[in-house]
């Protein structure tokens, strides 16, 4: 779920007692001086500032989620992270995010009503770092429009490319906030070593103490990080190569496709590597009326990575991903409710098409350790439990993953 909403991950801000809120209007001013001389970038008007306290964040974020998701687009995202393994059977996806997103965030930016919430139970000096960053965003979306790149129509199925959209605008921010902490060591953020890396060790380090955060599946920790600090490196490689604000704005114009581009920017900055078209439109009329798309996606590297993760070595899933071309995921389901996954990739290269087949292999075969494996051909295989089916298909650089279908209906899905 690609929320738009900056939810900056410094855990251990969200642990503070509640404090004395007088003045912390007044610091918020001054850091909003401060992002300006540090960005770059004027304020077209004044920036609408107000306190809120944890049960009103909370509150807001069950609002925002009920105002942009409906109930059955957040059952079938769930279910297909379920069906792909990615969160547990039994969790509710939809309270588990919100709790989740709830205990991290201190202070956030709203693109709707143009204003910055300031966490109200953490003390001014303490929140400069998350207000620089927030206040970035308040001047990124007076100068590119926030809405207009979080919320285009050409995403709503493509979780994959918001998530890089968030990547640049996130990343952003954590640059602006590294600058203005490394400014008495005359620093800035492109100095840093790799910040993708920084930031998961930062995660890393904070789970002790985030209850829900320390208990949440792998994918959504990652989800969680992946716009701060691969975003971040994103644009440390960005500025390597222009050394430039104005290089950094020339991007929310022509923005990342995919979070490939955003784990590998020399396929943004050098030769353009785009995601390919894939249609998965035939799979609905290979299973007949009775059946029906329930929810579509894109998964791209990022989460293609962390559900190979799961069950293989990381170093074997970062080669099993490496090379992704494109994808589309389907959460398919008749008429009493049954279903499963199809996942449609192509790849950059047969040989890069045939690390991920071989790759998917061992996964499944660690997913389904119990089920009855029938390899029918060098470029299929099967598995069979309780009457559902598992399946790899690979047709050169095209590769079909089927997952938890009806036996009779998986079937189908092989041809």
């Amino acid at each position: 779920m690609c929320f738009a909403i900056s939810v900056l991950g410094l855990g251990s801000l969200a642990l503070q007692q509640k404090t004395d809120t007088s003045g912390i209007l007044g610091v918020a001013d001054e850091m909003m001086q401060e992002a300006v001389q540090l960005r770059g970038l004027k304020p077209e008007t004044s920036v609408r500032m107000g306190v809120k306290s944890r049960a009103e964040i909370s509150k807001y974020l069950n609002e925002y989620v009920s105002k942009n998701y409906s109930d059955e687009e957040l059952r079938g995202e769930g279910e297909m992270l379920r069906k792909i393994g990615l969160i547990p059977q039994t969790m509710d996806y939809k309270n588990f995010m919100l709790k989740l997103l709830t205990e991290q965030v201190g202070g956030f930016y709203d693109p709707d009503d143009k204003m910055f919430y300031i966490a109200g139970w953490i003390s001014a000096e303490e929140q400069k770092p998350v207000m620089i960053h927030e206040l970035t965003h308040a001047l990124q979306d007076q100068h590119f429009d926030l809405n207009r790149i979080l919320r285009d129509p050409k995403i709503e199925h493509d979780d994959d490319q918001g998530l890089a959209r968030q990547a640049v605008i996130e990343g952003d921010g954590v640059a602006v906030m590294m600058n203005y902490l490394l400014t008495p060591a005359k620093r800035d953020f492109s100095s840093l070593p790799n910040l993708a890396f920084i930031m998961r060790s930062m995660s890393s380090s904070t789970q002790a103490q985030l209850a829900v955060y320390s208990s949440a599946p792998l994918y959504l920790q990652e989800i969680l990080v992946f716009p701060y600090g691969y975003g971040a490196a994103f644009l440390q490689k960005v500025w390597a190569q222009t050394p430039s604000w104005e290089a950094v704005n020339k991007i929310y114009s022509d923005l990342p496709l995919s979070t490939e581009q955003i784990m590998h920017p020399e396929k943004y900055l050098d030769a353009r590597d785009n995601p390919k078209p894939v249609d998965v439109q035939d799979a609905v009329k290979l299973l007949g009326e009775q059946w029906k798309a329930i929810y579509t996606n894109v998964l791209g590297e990022f989460s293609l990575n962390i559900m190979m993760r799961l069950h293989l070595g990381e170093e074997q899933a970062d080669r099993a991903a490496d090379g992704w071309g494109g994808d589309q995921a389907m959460l398919l389901e008749d008429g009493q409710g049954k279903g499963g996954v199809l996942i449609s990739t192509v790849w950059d290269s047969s040989a890069e098409a045939d690390e991920f087949f071989q790759a998917s292999n061992d996964w499944l075969a660690k997913k389904r350790p119990d089920a009855t494996k029938t390899e029918e051909a060098p470029d299929k295989w099967l598995y069979r439990q309780n009457g559902e089916l598992d399946a790899i298909v690979r047709n050169d650089a095209q590769i079909k993953l089927i997952l938890g279908f009806p036996e009779a209906a998986g079937l189908k899905l092989t041809q």
